[in-house]
């Protein structure tokens, strides 16, 4: 039997754009509107906006992605990375055949278009000899020279219809304009004072518009780039908005034209009056400003600072929903007690709720933690306990109703902590720490042990009566628990650090992974003795992650390796079901069992994953 055929990937909850403050960040979206495309790390998302958790990522990109455009045809798509290359893949095919490869400047690929009849691919970026180029799709030839602008150029786009165009923005403040094919420059216009974010033709190619730092967003005729005036609110000292202008798009009929701005606002102009329609303001802190917009038959989206996809109802001029979640790795993952929720936290300390069945998500806010979190747990009733690397552990109360305004209560721990587990009514929590096993009980500290070695992950069972710590001395201690006091009952010996443990829900099982590839279930009545028959060690990396299923009978581990094992207590001594590049080309971080046959992943890449198992 084909292990493919043992399980299936279902929803992807997955990451957000990467952002750089001070940067536009470039969208791309399919033909029909229906897909929006983003980078983060070395992958490029294709979302569906009708269903947040279809998803597809292509992963080939051996280094961080920047932007992804897809063809006018919706065959190919064209992404861009930090190192000058434009990669060429097939969008049908879920395999994404790579068509070609060129690199076309030495330094980021800024914003790549296409033209009209996808035969034509013009990039732009920061290069040492040259800022653009324009090539054949079909053979990679030139088709013509972009030099004119003498800084790295931040925006290009074609016009749509003949005779063709090619517009630029630029670091040197300026807009240009190449005739062709072949294509040559043209001219450049020198009406804003700061860097040109962004430039884009309207449907139709009779006008095209730009937009800069300076908070100008100004108009021009398609063909010979004669000023046709500027967008102007009377608010903003003569200008669009008051901070840079990252984003601007056309609406898919050409009357109207969105903006998205540093200044923490998103505005809907009509084109043929030059007047302000909507304003909507996305908020006050720093991570709400905009680095983006675009505007499909299909949906009006902006992404804030903070990674957050919003979706805009450009009739009402109001916010419809906001995609939350995360763009940096993903490292602990915990589900609420009703298994309605699972709880993500990333490595910079933010906390995301998702709802399990559609993908929904929320930040929790303010921020809880200042820096990573390493570990998660959802107890009764609707409380979630978390410990960062900003040495406290956090118990947050009735989650359900103030997600937006969680009060925490906040104990600072001895040492920096490295492991957290708690009974699941939340009435007994450990935290291992560098030095230290500390005890709560009801949130308030019990004891303190002085442990001589760093924790690096702990275990509690069902009974509240074995405490298992796993450490970086390559042992797995066990204590029992009894009056909030911990005393060592036994040690068990590894190859390499223990990097994660947990107790079976039936308390028959205790499993410890480790950095030596292996996988160990002990038996606990029998005084720990190992539990199967075979050695476990077909992970090929350290070993990351470990969970139970509910029936205590499967288990399984996430690993270095990009691969999920799922281990059967029954058939001890057979190969292990292996879901093989689960998250590709990054780690698994943590895992968690929604039903005896339904895991879900988190990986370093940032997205969530869920698995239904064929057992």
């Amino acid at each position: 039997m084909d292990s493919k055929d043992e399980y299936s990937l279902g929803k992807v909850f997955a990451s957000l754009p990467r952002t750089t403050r001070g940067l536009p960040t470039v969208l791309g979206n399919s033909p029909d509107g229906t897909k929006l495309l983003y980078c983060n790390g070395n992958s490029v998302f294709i979302v569906n906006m009708n269903d947040v958790t279809d998803v597809d990522i292509y992963t080939e990109h051996p280094i961080s992605t920047t932007v992804a455009k897809m063809s006018p045809s919706g065959y190919y798509c064209a992404s861009g990375d930090s190192h000058g290359n434009i990669r060429l893949w097939d969008t049908t095919q879920k395999t994404h055949i790579l068509k070609a490869t060129y690199q076309v400047f030495s330094g980021p690929v800024r914003d790549i278009a296409w033209n009209d009849d996808s035969k034509r691919i013009a990039a732009v970026g920061e290069g040492k000899e040259r800022f653009g180029h324009v090539f054949l799709f079909d053979t990679g030839t030139s088709n013509g020279n972009l030099s004119g602008q003498s800084r790295p150029m931040s925006s290009i786009d074609f016009r749509p219809t003949r005779p063709f165009r090619l517009i630029s923005g630029s670091e040197d403040n300026t807009v240009a304009m190449f005739e062709g094919p072949p294509f040559k420059f043209k001219t450049t216009f020198h009406d804003h004072s700061r860097f040109v974010n962004v430039t884009r033709y309207n449907p139709d190619g009779s006008l095209f518009a730009s937009a800069g730092a300076d908070g100008k967003v100004i108009l021009f005729e398609g063909t010979e780039g004669t000023k046709q005036g500027e967008l102007v609110d009377d608010a903003c000292n003569g200008n669009a908005h008051a901070g840079s202008v990252f984003g601007m798009c056309w609406s898919p009929c050409g009357a109207k034209i969105a903006t998205a701005s540093g200044d923490k606002k998103i505005k809907i102009w009509n084109v043929a009056s030059k007047s302000l329609e909507k304003t909507i303001d996305m908020g006050q802190s720093v991570d709400d400003q905009q680095l983006s917009i675009l505007w499909t038959k299909a949906a009006l989206v902006s992404i804030s600072l903070a990674g957050f996809i919003n979706v805009i109802d450009p009739e009402l001029g109001q916010l419809k929903k906001a995609v939350h979640g995360h763009n940096k790795p993903i490292t602990a993952l915990t589900l609420s007690t009703d298994k309605q929720w699972l709880y993500t936290a990333d490595f910079e300390g933010h906390l995301t709720r998702w709802n399990v069945q559609n993908g929904e998500s929320k930040r929790i806010q303010p921020q809880i933690h200042k820096s990573q979190i390493i570990g998660l747990a959802s107890v009764n009733p609707d409380t979630l306990i978390s410990a960062g690397w900003d040495d406290t552990v956090q118990f947050t109360a009735n989650l359900k109703d103030s997600i937006e305004s969680a009060r925490p209560t906040s104990v600072a721990l001895p040492s920096q902590p490295l492991g957290l587990a708690a009974s699941e009514d939340g009435t007994v929590t450990v935290v291992s720490c560098h030095k230290h096993i500390t005890v709560f009980e009801n949130g308030k500290q019990s004891s303190e042990l002085a442990s001589g070695f760093p924790g690096s992950c702990a275990a509690i069972n069902k009974a509240k009566s074995l405490v298992a710590v796993g450490g970086q001395d390559s042992k797995v201690h066990i204590y029992s628990l009894s009056g909030g006091k911990l005393t060592e009952k036994k040690v068990l010996p590894h190859s390499g650090h223990i990097t994660a443990i947990a107790f079976s829900p039936n308390d028959e099982f205790l499993v410890a992974t480790d950095s030596a590839r292996k996988v160990i279930p002990y038996a606990v009545n029998k005084d720990f003795a190992n539990a199967s028959d075979k050695e476990w060690t077909f992970h090929t990396a350290k070993v990351n992650c470990v969970a139970w299923s509910p029936n205590s009978r499967h288990l399984a581990t996430g690993s270095l390796d990009t691969n999920i094992m799922v281990w059967d207590m029954q058939k001890t001594g057979e190969h292990p079901l292996v879901i093989k590049g689960a998250h590709a080309m990054s780690p698994v971080n943590a895992l968690v069992w929604i039903s005896e046959n339904h895991v879900v992943s988190a990986g370093q890449d940032a997205n969530l994953k869920h698995w239904h198992l064929k057992l």
